[in-house]
């Protein structure tokens, strides 16, 4: 960004999401895909917050359960498949070797991609965080401690500390937490800090990431991604009210969608 003017942050807004064309079909509404692992909940959690937006979403390894629409698929099905908008692994992935060899797929597709949980505990071990050559976007989503595995020599605040993360990583960031910041290595920061404490919860981020993986299937931009994302989950908390838990927000996700049509 040396000698450009680095543009001054910018508040989350409500997002204006548009329905489905008349004539839309399931795949021209987008097609996400979930990679499961070790905890099926959570990639079960992130795969129902994807379809209310996606037309088609595929879970891979997931176990069982979930709404009677999600997909399976095994990963041959949709390692090549073009129609994939976007693929978010991470969520209950754990971190044995079988773990390793799924994201290690993950970042070899051609896929737009969608990073939690364990797998930016994996990223992080390999202690060089990358994607300036992928040509498709990746969206990395780290809670403090995450951060500061993947991204450990950064100073400042939390928007400098972003920015500088997506800037060199090539990697669009949204650094979650009581106040979360979004960076894209562009340059662009958007922050949103009026979310409840009840979020601090398990499974919550990732709810927030397979709403992020939906959003980018659509075929949105990853900044606007993003930033509709995160608005989206702090509504849902809103509307879940006290005490809540993820499955909450799954519950009123679709009541939120309908405040931004």
């Amino acid at each position: 960004m040396t000698g450009h003017e680095i543009p001054a942050p910018f508040r989350v807004e409500k997002p204006k999401l548009n329905p489905p064309a008349h004539d839309a079909h399931k795949y021209s509404r987008g097609m996400a895909v979930i990679v499961g692992g070790e905890m099926p909940g959570a990639a079960l959690l992130a795969a129902e917050s994807a379809m209310r937006f996606a037309g088609y979403v595929a879970l891979v390894s997931g176990g069982r359960g979930g709404p009677h629409a999600l997909v399976r698929k095994t990963w041959d099905d949709v390692a090549a498949d073009a129609r994939v908008g976007a693929l978010l692994i991470g969520p209950g992935l754990g971190l044995s070797d079988q773990s390793r060899c799924k994201l290690a797929a993950a970042l070899a597709s051609g896929h737009a991609l969608v990073l939690d949980g364990d797998a930016l505990t994996i990223v992080a071990e390999a202690g060089h965080v990358d994607f300036q050559t992928r040509a498709r976007p990746v969206i990395l989503t780290p809670h403090a401690g995450e951060f500061a595995r993947l991204f450990p020599n950064l100073s400042g605040s939390k928007e400098d500390q972003a920015r500088s993360a997506a800037h060199t990583s090539g990697a669009m960031v949204i650094f979650k937490g009581a106040k979360t910041v979004i960076a894209s290595p562009g340059g662009e920061v958007a922050v949103s800090s009026d979310a409840s404490p009840w979020l601090a919860s398990a499974g919550t981020g990732d709810v927030l990431a397979g709403i992020v993986a939906g959003l980018l299937s659509t075929g949105l931009a990853p900044m606007e991604a993003a930033c509709a994302a995160v608005w989206l989950h702090g509504e849902c908390a809103r509307l879940a009210g006290p005490v809540l838990i993820a499955d909450d927000l799954v519950r009123v996700l679709p009541r939120a969608i309908e405040h931004c049509l």
